[in-house]
C-alpha cells in the first residue's frame, strides 16, 4: 500500500477563494481541478482552511454555501455544492431535499440511506441540518413522508442497527428467515412489514444465504417474487438492497446508466447522476469495480458515456467535465489511507457466498421507476 501523502489545504483554499471571488463570474477550471480530486476528509480540511482565509464581518465563510451562492442552482452548481459537502453531509442533503422535488425523486432518499452501514447512518444523522426539525433526520422523515410502509422502511434504516458483516453466518436464522419471507409473500394480508423487518436488518452475507436457500427450497427467485407482490415504492426499496446483495457493483453501474440514458427530464438526470457519481467518488476502489461492470455491460468507458450524454448531447461543458473528473478516480484518492468502513465494503466479484456473479443478470430484478410507483399501503 502506498503511504498517504499529507494534504496541505492552504493552496487549494486560496485558489478556491480566488475562483469564487471574481465580481461577475467564477473560475470553473480551478473548481473542476480541485474539488473532484479530493477525498472526503480532504474536503473537510479544505473547508476548514477556507474559513480561515475567507471572512465576512470577521466570520469565516462556509465554502459549500459560498459555492451555492455563487454558482446557483445549475447542474454544475449542484455538483460542485454536493461535492463540497463531503461524503456524509451530501447524503444528508439528498435525504432532506427529495420531498421538496416531488415524489419522482424518491430515489434520492432510498439511495442515500437504504443499505448503508450502521457507521454511515450515524454520520449522516450527525450531519443533518434543518432547523424546522431541530436537526433531527428521523423527525424530518416522520413529518415529510406519509405514514405508510415506505416510511417504516426508511425509519428502520435510520435506526442504524443492521447486522454486522463480521457476524458469523447463523444457519438457523437463515432457515427461519426463509420460512418467514415465504409466508410473507403468500400472505393475503400484510406481508411487506415482515419483509422490511428482515431485509433491512440483516447483513449482506446473511441475505445472500437466504436468497440461495429460498431458491434451493422453493425453486423460484425471491427477489422477483417480492417485486411482483410489492409493485410500489416499498418493492423498489427492498429491491435496491437485494440487487446490492446479488452484485452491488453491477447494480450501481445500472443506476449510472439509467441516470445517463433513461432519465426523462433534464433536472431529474442532473440530480440522479450527480448523487450517484458523488456517492461512488468517495470510495475510489469500489468505483473501479463499478466502472469495470459498466464497461462489461455497455461496451464503453463510464467517462466516454458521460462525455457523449453531457458534453455532446446536452452541451453542458462545465457540468460534463466535472462529472468526468469525479469518475476518473484520481490517484490521490486511491492512495488516501482513509478507507470505506468494513461493514460497507461489497464482496469482490466471484465471492458472493451464494449467487454466482457470472449469472448475476438472471438474479437481478428490474425495479419500477419510482415516479410511476404507486404509494404503499399504510
Amino acid at each position: 500500500m502506498k503511504k498517504a501523502v499529507l494534504y496541505d489545504p492552504k493552496p487549494d483554499a486560496m485558489a478556491m477563494a480566488k475562483a469564487l471571488s471574481q465580481p461577475r463570474d467564477f473560475d470553473a477550471k480551478t473548481i473542476i481541478r480541485i474539488l473532484p480530486s479530493l477525498s472526503s476528509d480532504q474536503i473537510m480540511d479544505l473547508r476548514k482552511e477556507y474559513r480561515v482565509h475567507v471572512k465576512l464581518h470577521g466570520k469565516g465563510i462556509n465554502m459549500a454555501k459560498h459555492i451555492r451562492l455563487k454558482l446557483g442552482y445549475s447542474a454544475f452548481g449542484l455538483a460542485c455544492y454536493v461535492t463540497a459537502l463531503g461524503r456524509f453531509e451530501s447524503e444528508a442533503f439528498w435525504a432532506n431535499c427529495y420531498y421538496q422535488h416531488g415524489p419522482s425523486r424518491r430515489e434520492l432518499l432510498i439511495e442515500s440511506l437504504i443499505g448503508q452501514s450502521n457507521a454511515t447512518i450515524l454520520e449522516i444523522k450527525e450531519c443533518f441540518r434543518d432547523s424546522r426539525y431541530n436537526d433531527d433526520l428521523e423527525k424530518c422523515i416522520k413529518a415529510e413522508v406519509e405514514a405508510n410502509k415506505f416510511q417504516t422502511a426508511i425509519l428502520t434504516a435510520l435506526k442504524g442497527q443492521r447486522q454486522s458483516e463480521r457476524d458469523p453466518l447463523d444457519e438457523n436464522l437463515v432457515q427461519s428467515d426463509v420460512t418467514k419471507i415465504y409466508h410473507a409473500l403468500h400472505s393475503l394480508e400484510d406481508g411487506e412489514t415482515a419483509m422490511i423487518n428482515i431485509i433491512l436488518s440483516r447483513s449482506d452475507l446473511h441475505l445472500r444465504a437466504v436468497l440461495r436457500a429460498y431458491e434451493d427450497i422453493y425453486k423460484t427467485n425471491f427477489a422477483r417474487s417480492m417485486l411482483a407482490k410489492s409493485q410500489n415504492i416499498v418493492g423498489e426499496t427492498l429491491a435496491h438492497i437485494l440487487n446490492g446483495v446479488i452484485n452491488r457493483p453491477l447494480r450501481d453501474a445500472l443506476l449510472l446508466h439509467q441516470a445517463l440514458r433513461d432519465s426523462h427530464t433534464h433536472a431529474g438526470r442532473c440530480e440522479l447522476l450527480t448523487s450517484r457519481l458523488v456517492r461512488l467518488h468517495w470510495q475510489p476502489r469500489y468505483l473501479d469495480q463499478v466502472k469495470s461492470e459498466f464497461r462489461k455491460r455497455y461496451g464503453e468507458q463510464l467517462e466516454e458515456a458521460i462525455a457523449e450524454e453531457i458534453l455532446v448531447t446536452s452541451g453542458e461543458e462545465e457540468y460534463g467535465k466535472f462529472c468526468i473528473e469525479l469518475a476518473r478516480n484520481s490517484e490521490a484518492m486511491r492512495s488516501d489511507l482513509v478507507s470505506t468502513p468494513l461493514d460497507n465494503i461489497p464482496p469482490p466479484p466471484g465471492s458472493t457466498g451464494g449467487t454466482n456473479l457470472d449469472s448475476a443478470d438472471e438474479h437481478m430484478v428490474k425495479v419500477v421507476n419510482s415516479s410511476n410507483s404507486p404509494a404503499p399501503e399504510s
